[in-house]
């Protein structure tokens, strides 16, 4: 989708799952493949399953009310709610000091963040990890996932700061522990980070209830008329909010990190630093489609599936083709995270027939060569975007 303000349009989900930078100039890395993250290199193998947890989220978070209401609601025995928001970083530093990233202003990277109150968190944490967690968390410390920490080059000691506020690294564990996002604190150190919206729902029941039973027991205490996702223990990968697309320290790991900056106070549209641009994105001839901007990444899954859809005669099932690289964010809001067309990882096909929000047309057979490539499918959504095709997996 194209700059689209609804702020909904972060409700990316799962099928099957039921509906009810350098110092001086703009930060532009390719990723270091393969490393340890400083904190991991050397420790010996720990379980990072996570506990069985229900999952619920909104687009949007939710009402002001429901953290405090949730864990008195009948048939709950632990509940915890995460706050998140995307935040920008405008440098860090290791723990002896030193400089490692600095974007020029106004360029900042984009920081998948969240928070949680510790002892509520700790028993949706493994183990193995909880009481490192919980520890640097009551210390007012941060904890990265591994993928984050290897894109940050930081470690314990290292520093991260936005703006005037700053964080210390505490510890670095396993992506699932911190949700797949890539920074979490506390929700008394998120608060002056600008950590506040709720985002998601962690939860234990009694009984084990099914989707339905689990959804009809929040419902009345959410926002009415706004759609909500709910998975019972084991049903999605990524146990977070948009909980069926790929998290963003994700997508920077295959697609590379860029820094980037509004053009306006209240617009979508992201000048994205030209470093990263002329490293991972390429304007080339794909079938079906014709001359397309995406990153050098998502060519060899959409070269695949446009193969495909002709060597099948299925060609003409491609009617049109909105677009592919489109730097922006998901809404108008500096909380929002950059939508997958800021990445270039995302198509958008036949939008005249699939209009944002809309029942999608797109014919089965299509949605399916997509899929088998590793995209996506915005059909499925929370609120429908049937024209959109995103990266997911590798094919």
């Amino acid at each position: 989708m194209s700059r689209r303000a609804a702020f909904v349009a972060v409700s990316a989900l799962l099928v099957g799952v039921l509906v009810f930078t350098i110092v001086g100039r703009p930060h532009a890395r390719v990723p270091p493949r393969g490393s340890a993250s400083p904190s991991t290199a050397t420790q010996p193998a720990r379980s990072a399953a996570m506990p069985p947890a229900y999952l619920a989220w909104m687009p949007g978070g939710f009402p002001p009310a429901f953290r405090s209401q949730v864990g008195t609601l009948p048939g709950v025995e632990r509940a915890v709610v995460v706050a998140g928001d995307t935040r920008w970083l405008t440098r860090s530093t290791d723990a002896d000091g030193a400089v490692v990233d600095r974007p020029t202003p106004p360029y900042a990277i984009p920081i998948d963040a969240f928070a949680v109150d510790p002892t509520a968190y700790a028993p949706f944490l493994p183990p193995a990890y909880r009481a490192v967690v919980v520890r640097t968390l009551a210390k007012g410390e941060a904890v990265l996932g591994a993928t984050s920490a290897r894109l940050r080059r930081l470690g314990p000691g290292g520093r991260l700061w936005f703006g005037t506020h700053g964080v210390t690294v505490g510890a670095v564990v396993p992506d699932p522990v911190v949700g797949w996002g890539e920074m979490l604190v506390s929700r008394a150190a998120g608060g002056p980070l600008g950590i506040v919206d709720d985002r998601y729902l962690l939860a234990t029941m009694q009984g084990h209830p099914g989707d339905a039973a689990f959804l009809a027991l929040l419902a009345p205490h959410l926002t009415a008329g706004v759609p909500v996702r709910v998975a019972t223990p084991g049903q999605v990968r990524f146990v977070r909010v948009a909980s069926g697309s790929t998290p963003p320290v994700l997508l920077k790991a295959r697609f590379g990190e860029f820094s980037a900056y509004r053009v306006a106070p209240d617009s979508l549209e992201l000048r994205v630093d030209p470093a990263w641009f002329d490293a991972y994105i390429r304007t080339r001839t794909v079938p079906l489609l014709g001359p397309e901007t995406c990153n050098r990444a998502l060519f060899p899954a959409l070269f695949g599936a446009m193969e495909q859809l002709r060597r099948e005669g299925l060609g003409s099932l491609v009617k049109s083709n909105a677009g592919c690289y489109n730097p922006e964010l998901l809404s108008a809001k500096d909380t929002s995270p950059p939508s997958f067309h800021a990445w270039g990882a995302a198509i958008d096909i036949n939008a005249p027939q699939n209009p944002f929000g809309e029942p999608p047309h797109q014919d089965p057979r299509l949605v399916a060569v997509m899929r088998r490539w590793g995209f996506n499918w915005g059909g499925d959504f929370l609120v429908p975007d049937g024209m959109h095709f995103e990266y997911l997996a590798p094919p």
